[in-house]
């Protein structure tokens, strides 16, 4: 039996040889100074010859392709305090909500990576990037 944790509760999943967590979570916030933000939380298990940065180049390449006025406008390696990773500030034009401005944190713990996305509009882009890097800061790995 493995137990399965979500917010809500713990499942017991009985019978089960393995288990691979593809669990996304869209958070919609926002902030005290009235700035609305979406952040979600991706889960992709690695391949034993798949590397962080070709999982990163792959879906970078797929939304170059894919989205309209697609920009990257910067893309570093970043050290907070308890995670290393990529760090990454694109822009797209979405079809709903226009001009976006995303924030992403790709790390890779074991196998697995995570990618930590902020999204606001374009012309929040300075809170949503400072919410993010704060976010981030704060992190604590279980």
């Amino acid at each position: 039996m493995i137990p399965y944790y979500c917010n809500e509760a713990v499942l017991q999943l009985q019978n089960v040889h393995g288990l691979v967590d593809r669990t996304r979570q869209l958070l919609e916030v926002v902030t005290q100074d009235g700035v609305e933000l979406q952040l979600v939380i991706e889960r992709e298990e690695l391949g034993p010859d798949t590397t962080l940065a070709a999982k990163i180049e792959a879906s970078l390449a797929e939304r170059r392709r894919s989205l309209r006025g697609f920009e990257i406008v910067s893309a570093t390696e970043r050290e907070y305090p308890e995670v290393v990773g990529t760090e990454a500030r694109l822009t797209y034009v979405h079809k709903e909500r226009g001009p976006l401005f995303v924030h992403e944190f790709h790390c890779l713990l074991d196998r697995t990576r995570l990618t930590f996305i902020g999204t606001s509009r374009l012309a929040h882009a300075t809170a949503c990037d400072q919410w993010m890097q704060t976010t981030l800061h704060y992190l604590k790995l279980r």
